[in-house]
């Protein structure tokens, strides 16, 4: 399985990063990338991974920016530390999502549950974020 995570905040992003590999030293961390202008750079001159960790709040803008420039059809799991209604909505939608910080539980839960799911190639549609961003 390859992953990328998505996280301004270098400290955070190498926990994920340590965690993920407690949960399975197999899993292929590709790339760990800080903001939305340098997620869309990547994406457009890379194979997408089999999931991304995305961080809802980046230093140049929200992550649901990067779905509105390239097409990303691979499994996603937001993580965010707050707006209790933006995961209200997550869960109505149906979006998986993270809570920060990430327990070790939690993470292991997701990660077996992509293992384990066939692999969809739907794009995501970004207009599907519209009512979460103007909340």
């Amino acid at each position: 399985m390859k992953i990328v995570i998505i996280e301004d905040e270098m400290f955070a992003a190498r926990r994920l990063e340590n965690m993920i590999r407690e949960c399975d030293p197999i899993i292929e961390i590709v790339a760990k990338l800080e903001s939305v202008k340098e997620s869309i750079a990547w994406f457009k001159s890379n194979i997408e991974p089999d999931l991304i960790f995305l961080d809802i709040h980046l230093e140049d803008d929200l992550s649901f920016a990067i779905f509105k420039e390239v097409p990303i059809s691979c499994a996603i799991v937001f993580t965010t530390a707050t707006d209790e209604l933006a995961t209200r909505a997550f869960h109505f939608k149906g979006i998986d999502f993270l809570l920060k910080p990430i327990v070790q539980v939690d993470l292991s839960a997701m990660i077996k549950k992509y293992k384990d799911k066939p692999k969809s190639k739907t794009p995501v549609n970004p207009d599907i974020f519209d009512d979460i961003i103007n909340k």
